[in-house]
Order: structure tokens, then sequence, then C-alpha cells
């Protein structure tokens, strides 16, 4: 993935990203390059819990079971739905949305989130994203401190598929 341009990086500056959630960034440099949607910004994963109590977006990963991945979500208090709302405040991309963006192909997800941005931009002000793989590194790395059972058990369940 390409790195980030300063004025990029000026989008995320209320966000203090730090060297740890660099990763985030990286990961959706080239969603927010290729879509132009300037005003929202990664989710920021610490040591707090970014997704307790908001409403989550997460489109269909094929070949996973997204009865668990979205289990894993409610089980850490966010609120997974498969349509997009309203009141979302956090967007999901799939890995392999990412992936076909890197070879510059815009799937469905891109284009209806695209779509959405263009009709009002206002509602992206307060939006945020993350993908895949970001969220499974930090469910992952918070079980280290954070041990649960029921959440280890669903990640291993995610993972198989």
């Amino acid at each position: 993935m390409r790195n980030m341009s300063s004025q990029q990086l000026d989008l995320f500056n209320d966000y203090a990203l730090d060297v740890q959630n660099q990763q985030a960034a990286d990961s959706l440099a080239g969603f927010f390059e290729a879509t132009g949607i300037r005003i929202s910004a990664p989710v920021v994963y610490g040591e707090e819990n970014p997704i307790c109590q908001k409403e989550m977006y997460v489109p269909t990963i094929p070949g996973k079971n997204m009865g668990v991945f979205y289990q894993i979500i409610g089980n850490l208090g966010g609120y997974a739905n498969k349509e997009y709302l309203d009141n979302t405040n956090i967007i999901l991309l799939p890995d392999d949305t990412l992936r076909k963006l890197e070879q510059g192909v815009k799937d469905d997800n891109v284009l209806d989130i695209e779509k959405r941005y263009n009709k009002s931009s206002a509602r992206f002000q307060n939006i945020q994203f993350t993908c895949e793989r970001d969220f499974i590194s930090w469910v992952k790395k918070r079980l280290e401190t954070a041990p649960d059972e029921s959440i280890k058990s669903l990640l291993e369940i995610y993972e198989k598929v």
C-alpha cells in the first residue's frame, strides 16, 4: 500500500494516531485515496474499546461465518448491522475489498459507500472506518489483556473458514 501524503495525514490529527495505530491508517490509505472521502477517519484501536455502543455496518465477507463475526462484535458491546443505517458510526471494510482497491478495482462495497458519501457528505463527518484485519488484530490483542473464553472460541470458529 502506498504511503499517505501529509495532506491525508492531516485528516487524522484529531485522532492522535500513534505508531500502534499507524497500521489502521496504512490499511485504509488506499480506500480514502480511491474514494476521495476526506472527512472521516479510521477507528483508533488502543486500550479502550472503540466499538462499545457503536453501530457498525459490516457487509457480508464472502467465505466467512458472519453470524460468528456479528456475535464477536456484540460480545464487545458493539451493534453489527448488515445494512447501512442512518445512525451508523463505523463502517468495516472486508480485506478482499481493500485487496481489490490495491488493484484499482472498486467492488460493490466501495461503490455503495461512494454513492452514500456523494449523496450527503455531512453524514460522513462522524463516520469512522476500519477493516477486517485491523479489527481481528485488535480483538486478539485485547484477549491478551482481557481474556474472554467466549470471544476466543468465536474467533477460532471465524478464523477456521
